[in-house]
């Protein structure tokens, strides 16, 4: 576990926060969420190379592919421990036809959903803010702490303790910022309009 958190971080460090910073040093407070908005801009050529681009938005399906396995697999638990037959094998037709369904159904009706609401990105900010955060950033250090029981005098119990405190703080700033922006947007709202509110 200790190795994957550290994996984890790293990637996350070096992908994440050097697109962020870079994208807030190239464009100020002007920048868009969505950095390669900020690169395509709607009036004059793109400001990065069209491979370089199309390499982003590659990662970017990545992202989402990983996202929708690894976040969705509590739904999908759920709906298919309903529809399963455990006296079956796993990949049975009678478990996989219905697991195919299933999924198909909830991934298009999440589609759907992003689709019909134009600030779907506020939404995420909301549920990254209440959700993820604590998922990604404070259950493990909480979790790792009550497994292992390091000696609370060491470096790595308090070392972990800190960041569970730091990403509470970030969590709360970002529900509360998440929140007022979406507000904020509500007043833009119209369903599958195409002009995305940023």
């Amino acid at each position: 576990m200790v190795k994957g958190l550290i994996l984890c971080y790293s990637v996350i460090s070096v992908t994440f926060y050097s697109a962020a910073v870079s994208g807030y040093w190239a464009f100020g407070s002007k920048v868009s969420s969505n950095v390669l908005k900020s690169l395509m801009p709607d009036s004059g050529p793109s400001l990065a190379p069209t491979w370089l681009l199309g390499l982003a938005v590659i990662f970017v399906l990545l992202q989402l592919l990983a996202i929708g396995l690894v976040y969705s697999q509590v739904a999908y638990e759920i709906m298919e421990k309903n529809s399963a037959d455990v006296t079956q094998g796993k990949f049975s037709k009678r478990n996989l036809v219905p697991r195919i369904i299933l999924r198909t159904l909830y991934m298009s009706f999440c589609a759907f959903l992003a689709a019909m609401l134009p600030f779907f990105g506020d939404i995420v900010g909301v549920v990254g803010a209440i959700g993820f955060i604590p998922l990604d950033f404070i259950l493990p250090m909480l979790l790792y702490n009550m497994a292992l029981s390091p000696p609370r005098h060491s470096p790595i119990y308090w070392f972990n303790i800190a960041i569970m405190v730091v990403f509470t703080g970030v969590g709360i700033m970002g529900a509360f910022s998440s929140i007022r922006k979406l507000v904020l947007d509500a007043n833009q709202f119209k369903l599958f309009s195409n002009d995305v509110v940023d």
